[in-house]
């Protein structure tokens, strides 16, 4: 599933109290597009904290999708409480003074080009008025001098007022993270070591490699809920979950997985990796199976 990600910077993904997040909108964006990562948004909305059907950025990954992307080179790890204390401790240093410096001064640029777009707006609106007034006091005229002629004759019709060209705004957006305040150049700042991460499972690497979108299986009774593409355009195919290689299936598990999916209109997918010498965890032979239960 993966793509060139050589025009995109490294995500950077912080681990918060155990957690994988990612707090940048255009990350989110690139790890959708380019590795069919969806994750799980769990942030609320400000003004309705208490909502739970759209919920919005961070966005959190699990611990095998982070480590799967820090594999590829396409994201780091950064251990975000203890680099944002380091950060905020240098900009009492002498770098971090003109940080600070820089920021106020593009604070101050944009807080001039938006007095300047509101007085240009003002302006236009202003003129516009003026020329209305000028056209209607210009007809009253025009019907007084002409008395009776009016009742045999149009009068001229008056040119139509053209909207002022739309121009240049600034979005009046609070950003999503706090990185132009910090003055950080993009990098690895912060990264922790590629050790500290668990393996992703074939099992997963393997779906992944294929095409297919997962997300947490929990609310359908597996380990993954599993869609041809983006879960926007396609419900959930699958409902799935890996064993071992040679680990004894329950039969029960295969019935009540497979009626389960069944009833929800998906396919109770299984695999399990065959780990082979020479290679690492992670890197075997991958089978998979789909049951469905028929007569429902």
């Amino acid at each position: 599933m993966a793509t060139s990600t050589a025009d995109h910077p490294p995500v950077r993904i912080s681990l918060i109290a155990g957690r994988y997040l990612v707090f940048d909108i255009d990350a989110v964006m690139v790890l959708r597009r380019s590795h069919g990562l969806c994750g799980v948004l769990t942030g609320t909305m400000p003004q309705n904290p208490t909502q739970n059907l759209f919920l919005s950025l961070p966005q959190e990954l699990r611990a095998e999708e982070a480590r799967m992307l820090v594999d590829r080179g396409a994201a780091y790890i950064a251990d975000e409480p203890n680099d944002h204390l380091r950060l905020l401790k240098e900009m009492s240093s002498g770098a971090g003074e003109k940080r600070r410096e820089a920021y106020l001064r593009e604070l101050r640029e944009k807080r001039v080009t938006a007095k300047r777009l509101f007085d240009e707006e003002k302006e236009a609106v202003r003129k516009m008025h003026e020329g209305k007034r000028g056209k209607a006091k210009k007809g009253k005229q025009t019907q007084k001098g002409e008395g009776d002629d009016s009742l045999f004759f149009d009068s001229a019709p008056s040119a139509a007022v053209q909207p002022p060209a739309p121009r240049e705004s600034l979005p009046a957006i609070t950003p999503s993270t706090s990185n132009a305040m910090l003055g950080e150049p993009a990098g690895t700042s912060g990264a922790i070591a590629d050790e500290d991460l668990p393996e992703p499972s074939a099992f997963y690497k393997e779906l992944n490699r294929r095409g297919y979108f997962t997300t947490p299986g929990l609310r359908f009774g597996g380990g993954y809920s599993v869609y041809p593409s983006d879960p926007f355009k396609f419900h959930a195919h699958y409902l799935s979950s890996c064993y071992g290689w040679d680990e004894k299936i329950p039969m029960l598990d295969i019935v009540t997985s497979g009626r389960l999916g069944t009833a929800v209109k998906k396919s109770f997918m299984f695999g399990a990796e065959r780990e082979e010498e020479g290679k690492a965890k992670g890197e075997g032979q991958v089978r998979m199976f789909c049951v469905e239960w028929a007569g429902m």
